[in-house]
């Protein structure tokens, strides 16, 4: 287990020049050392926090490993000059962040744990997460010494990347929504530390209790940096959802559901969600009972059951029961085609140009505000920044009185439920069905993409798109990346063209 921290950090100085006087418990290096560690890593895992500059550091997270979690934060802050905070701190909402000074934002190192108790102690959390994960066998056992990554490759492409970037602002990543840009050396830490994790096989696998998204080292890592990983000295090649998001969220306008708050064995409250599927039987002249029971005795399973979706204690009761009949007209058909064709994202693209004098430079930049419409709460809808939304409202009337509906009462829950339905189909349907017909091909689910080796990708891209369209009911648009070091050689040469370097 190692800590990464600043290349010209060296604690022992420091805390020989400047003794701590701790009240009760003796310090030790490697507390603060986990503390500084914690403002370098936790941007892997929320991958939000490079537009912050601050990361926030829960006070129960620092409680469970260091009970004088307090007094190290005053010292490393005050005494040591390592760390700063934003004093921003909000009950229940927001804690306090903390960011290196100006010093220390450099490079980083890593560095082993030496002291036994505390490495026994942050062992104990890797535990639980190995067991969120003993389901997944059929996922997790790719991640073993055949997964491997060019090391020396990413070093120097992130070196070159931030020489480029460093001094020039207009390359920098940037978050229309937030009005915020990434800072190119915690980008490139991010990077390091997740590449440096996959060479010594230091594998982060967990199964989240929210969504029951599958995190790894791959879903953490930066897409770009994924291009020098091989398996077996296989390429892999991934398979993508296109409009993943719009695309699953047709199931909402193309079928009757709802949603239930219910008590599970433990009283623990969680959602559970159905999805009726009347295509699945297309003998004419049968009406709903009769259709019911002819599927019941061919065995058909004519719902798509997704249960164990927890939610927040303060969640309301939701049901929205079917959807008003005379809601399914040429609204919906058209948003659903546009959708289902691959063509949503231009044809908003065009429409925020004209209405809205919107130019977006990349698809990004339209993926993010589609995002915004979809996902943002209600209330946004007042604010000068919503003009997409209010064009999307104009455009599809219906359509965004559904997703208001569902977000009525919580705006997380559209995004929830829908990267809950995209974790089911890709981890328990299509990952699972292909571990059953071909356990010898490799897979790496990516949230809504797969991953696996040349030999199988025409077979993952079959199985991919049987069961979407199965399940959804409209066939998806599935897209090839392969992985290649060319695409970084190539990625690197944009940069240096945008910034007038010559290649």
């Amino acid at each position: 287990m190692r800590f990464f921290i600043p290349e010209n950090l060296d604690i022992d100085q420091l805390t020989h020049e400047n003794p701590p006087c701790f009240k009760k418990y003796k310090f030790k290096r490697d507390m603060a050392l986990y503390i500084i560690n914690l403002i370098n890593a936790l941007p892997l895992f929320n991958k939000d926090l490079m537009f912050e500059g601050f990361v926030p550091l829960n006070s129960k997270l620092l409680q469970d490993k260091i009970a004088n979690y307090k007094e190290y934060l005053n010292y490393l802050e005050h005494e040591l000059k390592i760390i700063e905070c934003d004093n921003q701190y909000i009950p229940g909402f927001k804690s306090k962040g903390y960011r290196l000074t100006e010093q220390y934002r450099t490079e980083i190192k890593s560095q082993s744990v030496v002291d036994f108790t505390f490495g026994r102690k942050l062992k104990f959390e890797r535990n639980k997460r190995a067991a969120s994960v003993a389901h997944l066998e059929y996922l997790t056992k790719w991640f073993n010494p055949k997964l491997e990554i060019d090391l020396d490759f990413v070093n120097a492409f992130l070196r070159e990347e931030y020489q480029l970037k460093r001094y020039n602002q207009a390359l920098w990543d940037y978050d229309r929504n937030r009005k915020k840009f990434k800072e190119p050396m915690m980008q490139f830490n991010h990077a390091k530390i997740s590449a440096e994790k996959i060479d010594r096989q230091d594998y982060y696998l967990l199964h989240d209790e929210n969504v029951y998204r599958f995190h790894s080292n791959l879903t953490n890592m930066r897409s770009i940096i994924r291009n020098a990983v091989t398996y077996d000295g296989q390429k892999l090649i991934s398979i993508d959802i296109k409009n993943s998001q719009p695309y699953l969220s047709t199931i909402l306008l193309s079928r009757s559901f709802w949603i239930e708050q219910k008590f599970g064995a433990k009283n623990e409250e969680s959602l559970s969600i159905s999805f009726d599927e009347p295509q699945r039987v297309t003998n004419k002249g049968f009406n709903d009972f009769k259709r019911l029971n002819y599927e019941s005795e061919r065995g058909f399973d004519e719902r798509l059951n997704i249960s164990q979706i927890k939610i927040h204690e303060n969640d309301s009761y939701i049901m929205l029961g079917d959807i008003d009949k005379s809601l399914m007209n040429s609204e919906f058909s058209n948003y659903i085609n546009l959708v289902v064709n691959g063509g949503l994202y231009e044809f908003l693209e065009e429409e925020f140009k004209i209405n809205l004098g919107e130019v977006f430079s990349n698809r990004k930049d339209v993926k993010a505000a589609v995002f915004q419409v979809l996902f943002t709460d209600n209330r946004f809808f007042g604010q000068d920044e919503a003009r997409p939304k209010k064009l999307f409202q104009e455009l599809f009337p219906y359509v965004y009185e559904v997703f208001k509906q569902i977000k009525s009462k919580d705006k997380s829950l559209l995004p929830r439920l829908l990267q809950s339905i995209e974790s089911y189909l890709m981890i328990d349907v299509i990952a699972k069905r292909i571990s059953i017909e071909y356990p010898e091909a490799p897979i790496y689910t990516i949230h809504d993409s797969i991953a696996t080796t040349e030999e199988y990708v025409d077979i993952v891209q079959q199985i991919m798109s049987e069961e979407l369209s199965k399940a959804i009911g409209h066939p998806p648009k599935l897209a090839r990346e392969e992985w290649s070091k060319r695409n970084m050689i190539k990625y690197l040469s944009g940069l240096k063209e945008s910034s007038k370097i010559a290649v």
